[in-house]
């Protein structure tokens, strides 16, 4: 099992099949007669029509779908469940109403499988870039392609305006610290970046593996997008980034100051909304 496509949802059943026909559309599925690929639904609590659809594809193809239903806990609950059971060696987070192009797993597993086994175990993930429905790049390139050290690539190019890109992640990283402390169980929404943040202040040696190829399709401006307006509905979560970025890497501090200068800035900020907010 080469990847793990995962995807969240919550009441998408009129978009979810963006990614089912991004995956049976793709120009890789099998090496020697196996499916190298699965996809794992964490329907998070969805009142809608999804269970049934998914039923209907589970019938009409032979490749791996597994579907899991919890309780309404937020997308990060929902993400933590489906990374434990993941089997790839490789995840790509594909949320419920994103496309992703058809060359995607071959793109990928070329890139994946050039690595020896020690390389593999060093490298964070395989990124690329992103465009939104109308056809139009979201963000700019990366400044170099190829090998980059992961604590650059997520640390160092914050502050560039590269809006949304797409990686195939280790899978062992992410089962290692896609973990939600005690503390923030109890929040709806925590950003992604809270996540990939830790896995390069603790994986030091690792590397990111960055090409300039759009292979996503991030779609812009539907009414239903979880990222509208997405700090005024959640900012405990934003504060809760902010705050463990702050007090857990100091020692960043002196090699990425703008960065930590920038969680400052948003830990202040967020938590005067949280308080103006409760009262």
């Amino acid at each position: 099992m080469i990847f793990s496509v995962v995807t969240p949802t919550f009441n998408r059943a009129n978009k979810l099949h963006r990614v089912f026909n991004s995956i049976n559309n793709q120009t890789l599925k099998k090496i020697d007669d196996k499916y190298i690929f699965e996809w794992i639904i964490i329907d998070d609590g969805s009142t809608d029509s999804t269970k049934e659809l998914v039923k209907k594809w589970q019938k009409e193809v032979d490749w791996p779908i597994i579907y899991i239903k919890q309780e309404n806990k937020g997308k990060a609950q929902a993400l933590v469940k489906g990374i434990e059971i993941t089997k790839g060696e490789l995840t790509l987070i594909a949320d419920s109403d994103d496309e992703f192009l058809p060359e995607t797993f071959e793109t990928f597993y070329n890139i994946w499988n050039s690595f020896s086994n020690k390389e593999k175990d060093k490298c964070s993930g395989i990124a690329v870039l992103c465009k939104d429905q109308f056809g139009n790049r979201v963000g700019c390139n990366f400044p170099k392609e190829g090998v980059v050290l992961l604590k650059e690539s997520v640390f160092k190019w914050k502050n560039l305006p590269l809006g949304e890109t797409w990686a195939a992640i280790n899978s062992k990283n992410l089962k290692k610290y896609f973990v939600i402390p005690e503390e923030a169980k109890k929040l709806k929404f925590i950003p992604e970046s809270f996540f990939w943040d830790k896995i390069a202040f603790n994986e030091i040696n690792s590397f990111s593996y960055v090409i300039n190829k759009v292979l996503r399709i991030y779609y812009k401006k539907e009414d239903d997008n979880i990222s509208n307006n997405i700090r005024q509905k959640y900012p405990e979560g934003f504060l809760f980034e902010s705050k463990w970025f702050v007090t857990k890497y100091l020692k960043i501090a002196w090699r990425y100051p703008k960065v930590y200068l920038k969680h400052i800035i948003k830990l202040i900020y967020f938590s005067w909304k949280v308080r103006n907010g409760a009262r």
